[in-house]
């Protein structure tokens, strides 16, 4: 999309546990101050409305954009039904959507219990599908907009530490690159973009630090990750994976048959250490 034309972006956040993935520190707050930085004006959305507003009230002050701060549980059909509304009723249309919202978890599946594995879906997926579905009518009414989904590279490459979790990044690369194929077959996709990011590890919480004893990799800032997020978005990228060569190489990894994959992971990326002490 060209820049010049990316007036409004709308980033989404999610309260995990009394800290905050998105917005109000770490990835989304990055995100907004980099979009920020290129004259974006940026609507965000936040269980944590405190969190939110200290967010806006930075970009107003240091980037000199305006930026509005929502209420809202973007797992909730209804609620994100109504932000919709009330957005383009007291901002205006959005032209860049942002769905940054995640819960994070590290658990092999018997260890993973029933409320958290159903807020997981609920907040990595479901809130994906309903922020989409909501904002693209809007974006189809208006013929222009760009959909961004915050995935993980545990979505194109299966984490063991983290089978729900990585479930549930799957689901959002699926269906990620189906809604690229259906604005292409209903003629839309020269006027709607659509980009999937596939991150590694980033330092945005410290149980994801505190998990992670000995990453095969360094683990990725949030200010570098943002960096290239919105590079990716600008050169109007369908998938984006920090680092970029990260990507290429889960692509020809997956080209060997499984059992030459697992030694890979055994003895090359040595996945069966990254929790040990």
């Amino acid at each position: 999309m060209d820049r010049v034309k990316w007036r409004r972006l709308l980033c989404t956040a999610q309260a995990t546990d009394r800290s905050i993935t998105g917005a109000g520190n770490g990835l989304g707050k990055a995100m907004a101050l980099e979009f920020a930085n290129r004259g974006s004006n940026v609507v965000i959305v936040d269980v944590d409305l405190e969190a939110a507003e200290r967010t806006c009230a930075e970009l107003r002050r240091e980037r000199s954009v305006a930026a509005y701060a929502f209420r809202v549980d973007v797992s909730s059909y209804e609620q994100v039904e109504a932000l919709v509304d009330n957005v383009y009723k007291n901002v205006g249309p959005v032209d860049v959507l942002i769905n940054n919202a995640g819960v994070v978890g590290f658990n092999f599946l018997q260890d993973a219990d029933e409320a958290n594995i159903n807020r997981m879906i609920d907040v990595n997926v479901k809130s994906v599908i309903w922020m989409t579905k909501h904002f693209l009518k809007r974006m189809i009414e208006r013929k222009r907009g760009h959909i961004v989904s915050i995935s993980s590279l545990a979505g194109i490459h299966p984490l063991p530490w983290a089978t729900v979790y990585s479930t549930s990044k799957h689901a959002v690369n699926g269906f990620m690159g189906a809604l690229t194929e259906q604005l292409r077959l209903q003629g839309h996709a020269g006027e709607i973009r659509t980009s999937c990011v596939n991150p590694y590890y980033i330092s945005t919480r410290k149980d994801i630090t505190d998990f992670l004893k000995k990453p095969r990799f360094g683990i990725l800032t949030t200010e570098y990750t943002a960096k290239c997020i919105v590079e990716g978005v600008l050169r109007n990228e369908a998938t984006i994976t920090v680092p970029r060569f990260f990507g290429l190489g889960v692509k020809f990894m997956q080209l060997f048959p499984t059992r030459v994959q697992q030694v890979i992971r055994d003895y090359i990326l040595r996945e069966y250490e990254l929790n040990s002490a």
